[in-house]
């Protein structure tokens, strides 16, 4: 068994039980219990869990997370993505991060970073951030819609800054169509911060791949890599290994 796959076993775990011991889960997952300390080890670096005398307990602020958080069947494959996009980013950058329920994962992994300067136009994830003062938050003005703030006046904006690093949130991923998004406003922005970015990462869920949105933002080669989840078909690895674009899918940061 992958250790992705027994990270997301623990987590489902503990959202419902709340705390479990490492015996426990050793039995259920049928591997040593070396092997589950490690993995609960991750999963407290990543605040996830407290580790206590042989088992953990879920963190509280956890158990507290938004009722939008709670109902979102996909937030497990969120998260994974979001530990991905934890390890490529350093200490000392200056990123963008563009609304989106799997960017705030995004977020919140990156808020455990130092001395970061962080762009967004989505409210949520500059919330994310509200407790973490070793970081710079600029969050852009605009039209609020909802979460995030677009249009002309948030365009403009754009144009005084440059980042290390784009993180782009898209509704879809086609191979006849390219990346798109729900909303012209979505796309619009999703454009301009590119002409400002060093490098772009396309985040996206494996369900999206293959689906279409209303509004084009672009081509697939536009991306310097994109992350998802697991579940993405073989197909459409081999379809981006062959455009030469890094994919990463959250196995690819745990050991198994």
């Amino acid at each position: 068994m992958f250790a992705i796959e027994r990270i997301r076993i623990i987590k489902n775990y503990l959202q419902k039980e709340s705390k479990v011991s490492v015996a426990k889960l050793s039995e259920l997952l049928n591997v040593t219990e070396v092997t589950i300390r490690r993995d609960l080890e991750k999963l407290e670096a990543e605040g996830f869990l407290q580790r206590t005398h042989g088992g953990a307990v879920i963190n509280n602020l956890v158990q507290d997370e938004p009722a939008e958080e709670q109902s979102d069947k996909y937030l497990i494959e969120r998260q994974e993505i979001a530990d991905t996009a934890f390890h490529l980013v350093s200490d000392n950058d200056m990123i963008m991060i563009t609304e989106g329920l799997t960017n705030v994962q995004v977020a919140r992994r990156l808020s455990r970073k130092n001395n970061l300067t962080v762009i967004t136009n989505d409210v949520r994830i500059a919330l994310e951030f509200k407790n973490s003062p070793s970081n710079n938050l600029i969050l852009l003005g605009g039209d609020l819609n909802e979460y995030a703030v677009y249009g002309q006046l948030a365009i403009n904006n754009m144009q005084y800054f440059s980042f290390n690093h784009l993180f782009v949130e898209v509704d879809a991923i086609n191979k006849q169509t390219g990346m798109m998004a729900s909303s012209i406003s979505k796309a619009s922005l999703i454009q301009k911060a590119m002409q400002s970015a060093e490098s772009t990462t396309v985040v996206c869920l494996a369900k999206y791949f293959g689906e279409k949105s209303l509004y084009r933002i672009g081509s697939i080669e536009t991306a310097d890599r994109i992350i998802t989840n697991s579940a993405l078909d073989d197909s459409y690895k081999d379809y981006l290994f062959g455009l030469n674009i890094k994919i990463y899918t959250s196995v690819d940061i745990y050991e198994e």
